[in-house]
């Protein structure tokens, strides 16, 4: 093919830059969108405009105000777009993170289970602070943490003898192995929940969230559903220490019978069976009505600890 002449010259081809350009642009236009998302959800919202922005529905406002949650602790929550489901789905979101609160959060979205029942609805109130807390925990900055995690250890010192919170720490700690933070999370949460007279220290930490902490445990010990499980581990754990005494007694009299019981020792033998017998007594009441509680709740109780087994009545000899 000839070369283009003067009057007719060959077209020059432009080079392609708009391609490469439009991609950056492109490129640049997504990533754009990108953080504004994060910026405007979740963890990287300031409480400001979490308060400013999120419109609360009435029963999640009606929580805050009897919680007497501060704007600090609205905006924990609100940040989160806690929301109460059904069965099916509160077990598809939360079965693997439930330890007692029929809730739970990934610090971005708070999951609740709803409950219809009257004598136990009113569950909602501690078990959304509880998820609340957890969030909280996780806002901290590192120093904040290492500062309230210090004070979370000078509190547990106070409670070595829970049993509620000793089973609980045993539970956490067998499902999530050397995950410390979680069990400084859990802490948190159940500390400024549960327990009154903390250190002062700590109680000041938790005027972050509460205007009158001491009308959050109140609402959490008179609940239906929490009353019932905290009366369970009391009565497991009195029954868990009889137990324990029974067993060395038995073993005592088993090993007086198999060395033949004198006739001058028949008597001290008798006192020791009578004494045996009256624990196993003791034993059976405290059975019996943590079967009877549990019953109460069995359904609820269940989505968290599926494998429950209620203590069962021993024989007398």
């Amino acid at each position: 093919m000839s070369e283009g002449t003067a009057d007719n010259p060959t077209p020059v081809k432009k080079k392609r830059h708009g391609c490469l350009r439009g991609c950056v642009i492109f490129a640049l236009v997504i990533f754009a969108i990108i953080v504004v998302g994060v910026l405007t959800t979740g963890d990287f919202r300031s409480d400001a405009s979490v308060l400013k922005n999120y419109q609360p529905t009435a029963e999640f406002a009606d929580i805050a105000l009897k919680n007497t949650y501060t704007d600090k602790g609205k905006a924990m929550l609100y940040r989160t777009d806690p929301q109460f489901v059904n069965g099916e789905t509160f077990r598809a979101t939360c079965a693997a993170d439930g330890i007692e609160g029929l809730a739970c959060t990934d610090t971005r979205k708070t999951t609740l289970l709803q409950i219809d029942d009257p004598e136990f609805s009113d569950h909602k109130y501690s078990a959304t602070t509880h998820e609340m807390l957890h969030v909280a925990y996780h806002k901290l900055t590192d120093d904040e943490t290492t500062q309230v995690n210090a004070l979370l250890d000078q509190e547990l010192l106070k409670h070595k003898d829970d049993y509620h919170l000793t089973g609980i720490l045993d539970m956490l700690k067998e499902k999530k192995a050397g995950d410390a933070t979680y069990v400084y999370s859990e802490l948190h949460s159940k500390f400024g929940v549960e327990y009154t007279d903390l250190i002062p220290e700590l109680e000041e930490h938790y005027k972050l969230y509460f205007n009158n902490r001491a009308e959050v445990v109140r609402l959490y010990r008179e609940g239906g559903f929490n009353s019932r499980v905290r009366r369970i581990d009391q009565l497991n754990a009195e029954g868990v220490a009889l137990e324990t005494k029974m067993n060395a007694l038995d073993s005592t009299l088993r090993s007086l019978q198999a060395a033949g019981v004198a006739n001058e020792d028949v008597d001290a033998f008798n006192a020791k069976v009578n004494q045996f017998n009256s624990m196993v007594r003791q034993y059976n009441a405290k059975a019996a009505e943590s079967q009877k509680v549990f019953s109460e709740i069995e359904t609820f109780y269940r989505y968290f600890n599926p494998n429950y087994k209620s203590p069962t009545a021993k024989t007398e000899q």
